[in-house]
């Protein structure tokens, strides 16, 4: 068994927007342990000396987690104003309190998440307001820690979501307060891990609503529109989903999404989605195409991907081998003068390129001029408009696109296209971008520039 450490900024991203920043860990609410907190809600003990409320009246309870875990189990307390935000991520949560901040204001707040970590941010983003938002406390190690000390549950009730095995934890009381999505009726075990078709949240469907290839639609997806409950039905043995059916079939129609090429002509089915794929540095579309053979495997039926080689091409080099015994090893006079084949060696592209790139016209092997440095992106900061211009024609010939896949210098180079994307828009025309291992790259004109693009940050 290893472990291993990482220094990181957040343990939990507050939100989304890299516009927002975060506010100071030092100014997070105060601890309270279980005890405290337990008898904060029962109105029998003090939170500080000073500022001790005397009664309940300016009490709020507020649940840091996200609706699925909120949906098995809460904390109530008698005559305490609890807020549930009804998100389906934490990142959601900053939006939230600036949405609510006129019903915090001059409370005293009482925080609870599952283990206490998500508290710690977003108490302190609360306390960020300022006046009339000092007094927020935050449970000490979460439900987590409440149930230890309170093995009945307390003022908890039902169970708690855990991120693990064990899915959630609860208590000695036996009550459960999860229902069905579908029937309503008392269920709480997300085992089956059943999912909202739309946005993917988790979702509690009980075993006699639950059917295989059913599709399901959660509260948060059918109170924005998304869609009606999808209760499975079986007519000839077959399962049925028609809520859902109908729906997907207006979406198909919906000629917004992709002005170019609509989702589907008359009755025919959906056209599949077509995404542009740009590789990374000193790549081609050929090996990029192979390395995401499986992704295109799953997605074959939804997704036609599109591979195309940069615009700028660069030399073979090599580095000759180095032993610790001899130094350079004793072919290395050999290797320089006959250098790796390179009849069988694809040429290799890149998006962007150091200020000092010259195409000399002789691309063959050469001796690298120094180790290779894993900051070269850094450098790389030339060949935008050559490279934007080659896209242009590539939409122009090959497109339309609904979207643009990126992978490492091709994923900063997708952002760079995507920052203007308004005014690219009759050139360009492209719903969204899905950004994998990518950098920022540092360029005059695009800095502090917000891009209003929907986006997709993979990294691995």
């Amino acid at each position: 068994m290893s472990i291993t450490l990482q220094d990181v900024e957040e343990l939990v991203t507050l939100s989304s927007d890299p516009l927002l920043k975060s506010p100071e860990i030092s100014n997070a609410g105060r601890h309270l342990s279980a005890a405290e907190f337990h008898s904060t809600l029962q109105g029998t003990g003090p939170l500080l000396e000073k500022d001790s409320p005397t009664c309940n009246e300016d009490l709020v309870l507020l649940d840091a987690r996200n609706l699925y875990e909120t949906r098995i189990g809460k904390f109530h307390a008698p005559n305490v104003e609890t807020l549930d935000p009804g998100i389906r991520q934490y990142s959601d949560l900053p939006s939230w309190i600036d949405d609510k901040s006129e019903q915090l204001k001059g409370k005293r707040v009482l925080m609870y998440c599952t283990g206490g970590i998500r508290c710690e941010m977003a108490s302190a983003y609360i306390r960020s307001k300022g006046a009339g938002f000092e007094n927020v406390f935050q449970l000490f190690g979460g439900i987590q820690r409440y149930l230890e000390q309170f093995p009945d549950g307390g003022f908890f009730k039902g169970k708690n979501f855990v991120f693990d095995h064990r899915i959630s934890v609860g208590s000695s009381d036996p009550n459960i307060i999860g229902t069905c999505l579908l029937c309503g009726s008392s269920f709480d075990d997300y085992s089956s891990r059943c999912r909202c078709a739309h946005c993917r949240m988790l979702v509690l469907v009980c075993d006699s609503c639950r059917m295989e290839g059913a599709l399901y639609v959660c509260e948060l997806c059918q109170k924005y529109g998304k869609g009606v409950q999808s209760v499975p039905s079986l007519e000839n043995g077959k399962t049925q989903v028609s809520s859902f059916q109908e729906e997907h079939k207006l979406v198909s129609l919906d000629t917004k999404l992709s002005p170019q090429l609509p989702w589907s002509n008359g009755n025919e089915s959906p056209r599949k989605l077509r995404i542009l794929c740009l590789h990374g540095f000193r790549q081609n579309a050929s090996s990029f195409k192979g390395r995401t053979a499986s992704l295109a495997k799953k997605l074959k039926n939804i997704v036609d991907l599109v591979f195309v080689d940069a615009p700028h091409e660069l030399p073979f080099i090599y580095q000759p081998c180095i032993t610790e015994s001899h130094g350079e090893c004793a072919s290395s006079s050999l290797q320089q003068t006959h250098p790796p084949p390179s009849e069988n060696c694809r040429k290799k592209f890149a998006w962007l390129v150091a200020p000092d790139y010259c195409i000399s016209g002789e691309f063959d092997w050469k001796i690298a001029n120094g180790s290779f440095d894993p900051l070269q992106y850094l450098q790389q900061t030339d060949g935008f408009d050559a490279s934007l211009a080659y896209l242009k024609s590539v939409f122009s010939q090959k497109g339309p696109f609904d979207g643009i896949l990126g992978f490492s210098q091709g994923a900063a180079m997708a952002a760079l296209v995507s920052a203007q994307q308004e005014r690219l828009k009759s050139e360009m025309d492209f719903r969204f971008v899905i950004l994998c291992s990518g950098f920022a790259i540092k360029l005059a004109e695009f800095e502090c520039q917000a891009m209003n693009c929907p986006s997709l940050h993979i990294f691995w």
